[in-house]
């Protein structure tokens, strides 16, 4: 009996997060929008609060994003996520990405691009992927310079997204000790963009195909400064 209510208490805890995770989710989403509607008065009125706005935009938004990985690896976790997979215009996909931090990306001065043939086209879940992008687009505006670059374009092994910017680049370190990104027990999970790493790497381990499993790689410019967050969907 006692093992029995302990189930229960499990399956409850279980129902419990997922329910106010989902709540806070929303009251986030709502305050987003009233961020970006006070963010377009201030500059219509040119009140002088408009890169505080942006901060705080970028803020809530990461803790937005913070929450979107939380529920989606506790789902991964508990092989109950369902895949919502279906065809998607790749730069399409792209530009809204790039509009939901269009207000920091006007006030913070930030040059962008999208480089995709309008063509492409590629089955994915968006709700997933809008999830990784976000992670990286917002990893790129805390430190870009200036400028921020989006690619996409097919190849026989996937579809290969970038995210480049043009800052002093990822550490030495990171770079080295990316290859734990699937390991919980490594030490390069104590900070956000691990967290972030690990996942994006359950995002596309999800979107498995045929056997092929998709993979994300850290890199920096060779010949320039700024780094590139990369990924590759089957």
């Amino acid at each position: 009996m006692d093992n029995m209510d302990k189930a229960g208490d499990a399956i409850n805890l279980t129902s419990a997060f997922a329910m106010v995770s989902h709540d806070i989710k929303n009251s986030l989403g709502i305050l987003l929008k009233f961020i970006g509607m006070l963010s377009e008065n201030c500059e219509l009125e040119q009140c002088g609060m408009t890169h505080q706005c942006a901060d705080m935009e970028y803020e809530v938004r990461r803790i937005n994003n913070n929450l979107v990985k939380l529920l989606t690896l506790f789902k991964a976790d508990e092989g109950v996520y369902l895949l919502n997979v279906d065809a998607h215009s790749v730069k399409d996909f792209l530009d809204e990405a790039l509009l939901e931090h269009g207000v920091i990306l006007r006030q913070k001065g930030i040059e962008y691009e999208v480089e995709c043939d309008h063509e492409l086209y590629w089955y994915f879940d968006r709700n997933l992927m809008m999830g990784v992008m976000g992670n990286a687009i917002s990893n790129a505006l805390r430190y870009t310079s200036d400028r921020i670059r989006l690619t996409a374009e097919a190849s026989p092994r996937g579809l290969a997204i970038g995210v480049e910017d043009n800052g002093d680049g990822f550490p030495a370190g990171m770079l080295e000790r990316q290859s734990g990104v699937m390991n919980p027990e490594s030490g390069f999970l104590n900070n956000n963009t691990g967290l972030g790493l690990y996942f994006t790497q359950t995002v596309l381990d999800l979107h498995q195909h045929d056997g092929i499993r998709g993979h994300v790689k850290l890199a920096n410019h060779a010949e320039q400064s700024g780094g590139i967050f990369s990924i590759l969907l089957p």
